[in-house]
């Protein structure tokens, strides 16, 4: 467009960073929210249809607020990022501190990217303890994922109050832990809960395969691998950015390369918790004979009326209920069988009539 027409309004001069550093300290968050952007879409499909199709409703209510606020605070995050990412492609304040400390609200990021790990690894930490049988094991265990937990959150946490000391001017020296020590813990405590989560499953759902059912058996297998699926969406990720974190430190640009994957943890652990429940939940019903169907359907079908004398029909056993089960030896949990007889007898007494005022009645039914 010519100087002359009327929306050229003249250039301004102002200083700018170099092409090359702008590259470095840019470009990794702007794939990282990409990323997110495209990850968050998927989730938001994905959950509105499983809720629409009544498939929701059918979990527990725990697990149901657990999904609904891990949606929640991924709106909140991708509406961050999505401000951030707009800023700073119309900003035209490109000098090197504005590049590398952002404004005032990016430093919001990092705490709500803790929280929604802290979320989601708490909520599988507990799901994984229920599993197993030793209750001195189950403690420790649980007493160490709260300890995994904490550093996410205590990591997420110092970043954010690094970068408002970098917003304000602070030098890498007046802080008292830098803001790549403070990314490293977010990174390896997420790492390793994520790790122990699988480690804790597989060993759990491993011990209770005795041979004795082929159709539980190949259950316990399949939800093993579920649970090592799971952890690979994040643990990977994890591993690579806590050891970028731990190598570059603050005063080094390439630090800024972790954010091309620290950016969209928030949508990768949604889908995570999300693939998790359902996919755990499906491989129950399809292998146990539960009358929900595999694929998305309604929570509610056609309702058939059963004879009365009609035995109730077989229901499956949660996973969770062989917790308490003790091993006999041969390494076989031992068969309870339980039966239940309902016998309707109606009993028609052709002379037994009941009184009433007029002196006639209507014959009586006996039912035992």
């Amino acid at each position: 467009m010519s100087d002359s027409s009327g929306i050229y309004a003249g250039d301004v001069l102002m200083p700018e960073a170099p092409q090359g550093l702008a590259d470095i300290l840019l470009g990794p968050s702007q794939v990282g929210y990409q990323v997110q952007f495209f990850g968050f879409g998927v989730f938001c499909t994905l959950f509105a249809v499983y809720a629409a199709t009544g498939e929701l409703r059918r979990h527990q209510r725990i697990g149901q607020l657990v999904l609904i606020a891990s949606l929640f605070l991924n709106f909140v995050y991708t509406a961050f990022a999505w401000y951030e990412s707009y800023v700073t492609a119309i900003s035209q304040d490109r000098r090197s501190f504005t590049l590398q400390n952002g404004d005032a609200a990016w430093n919001a990021l990092p705490m709500l990217i803790a929280a929604i790990t802290a979320l989601t690894e708490g909520y599988l930490a507990a799901r994984a303890g229920l599993l197993i049988l030793s209750r001195l094991v189950r403690i420790l265990f649980f007493v160490w994922m709260a300890c995994l937990i904490a550093l996410v959150i205590v990591g997420g946490a110092i970043t954010t109050a690094d970068g408002v000391f970098y917003h304000n001017g602070a030098e890498p020296g007046d802080l008292a832990i830098s803001y790549s020590a403070g990314t490293a813990m977010y990174f390896w405590g997420s790492a390793v809960a994520d790790v122990s989560i699988s480690i804790a499953c597989a060993c759990s759902l491993r011990s209770r395969i005795a041979g004795f059912n082929s159709r539980t058996d190949s259950l316990l297998r399949h939800l093993i691998m579920i649970a090592f699926r799971t952890a690979s969406y994040t643990a990977i990720v994890s591993l690579v950015s806590a050891v970028l974190s731990t190598v570059y430190n603050d005063s080094n640009a390439r630090s800024f390369i972790v954010y091309s994957f620290w950016m969209f943890m928030p949508a990768a652990y949604g889908l995570s918790l999300f693939t998790f429940s359902v996919s755990s939940k499906r491989a129950i019903d399809q292998r146990l004979g539960s009358s929900a169907s595999p694929g998305y359907v309604p929570a509610q079908g056609p309702k058939r009326h059963q004879p009365a004398n009609s035995a109730p029909p077989e229901t499956p056993i949660p996973l969770n209920n062989m917790r308490g089960a003790q091993l006999q030896p041969g390494g076989q949990i031992p068969l309870q069988i339980r039966v239940q007889h309902e016998e309707v007898v109606s009993v028609d007494e052709g002379e037994d009539f009941r009184d009433s005022k007029s002196g006639t009645g209507r014959p009586r039914d006996w039912e035992v």
